[in-house]
């Protein structure tokens, strides 16, 4: 199994179906190695823009001798209330003949409006994924308190039996086509107080998500504090 496929499966769906483009990145950052009580840890880097996005940001990373997988992000453009969404699947990432499954949907506001048009349509996938034989994710550590309190209904992060590895991957294209419906049809934020609301919110998460969150706290230990914030300076902050 090529442990980065959804990396390619994603990004040969996004050029098709938005038109996504090659965009720069400093040379630094296309490779980064380092080491974490489990083993090496590498990360390589690309990334991509649309209209209506900021980045799609693809990250492959591999643990120890086999272990690794692949990470999209898609991050809206300022003007766009979409939600920030991330997909992330690898191999023998932590448990032996498991995958890692990692599904997130983030809106920027969180209220009514959000709710219905970026939540809501998820509800039938968030649903279905459960039919999978999967099981909660303790292994590397717990999130903190800014990133629970944006856990959305639609978050899903279990490993599956690598039995199931074409009904993951399956799931992951049935989410994409629900972000690519959900892209479609945004259009800029014209109202002022949603704007400030919005900037507000990428203010926080840019604060917070490299120490809150269990993948920040990773990459400091194994890259160092300067190689990390530089990362997600241009892969990850929205």
């Amino acid at each position: 199994m090529n442990k980065y496929i959804l990396g390619e499966l994603a990004i040969d769906k996004l050029k098709k179906e938005i038109g996504i483009v090659p965009r720069p990145i400093p040379e630094k950052l296309k490779t980064l190695e380092g080491e974490l009580p489990s083993g090496r840890f590498r990360w390589e880097s690309a990334l991509y823009q649309a209209d209506k996005l900021k980045k799609i940001s693809l990250g492959k990373h591999t643990h120890g001798e086999s272990g690794g997988g692949a990470v999209i992000m898609l991050i809206p453009g300022d003007e766009y209330d979409i939600p920030f969404v991330e997909v992330d699947i690898a191999f023998n990432f932590g448990v032996a003949g498991q995958i890692f499954a990692e599904f997130e949907v983030i809106p920027l506001v969180k209220d009514e409006e959000s709710t219905r048009k970026y939540v809501d349509p998820f509800q039938k996938w968030r649903q279905a994924i459960d039919s999978l034989p999967g099981k909660p994710v303790t292994e590397f550590g717990e999130a903190r308190e800014f990133m629970k309190a944006h856990v959305t209904p639609i978050e899903y992060i279990r490993f599956i039996p690598d039995a199931h590895t074409d009904e993951t991957l399956k799931f992951a294209d049935r989410f994409l086509d629900v972000y690519i419906s959900i892209y479609r049809k945004a259009k800029p934020v014209k109202d002022a107080r949603r704007k400030k609301q919005m900037d507000a919110f990428r203010a926080d998460w840019n604060k917070y998500v490299l120490e809150d969150d269990p993948s920040g706290i990773a990459c400091i230990s194994a890259f160092g504090r300067p190689a990390a914030e530089l990362l997600y300076n241009h892969m990850v902050y929205l």
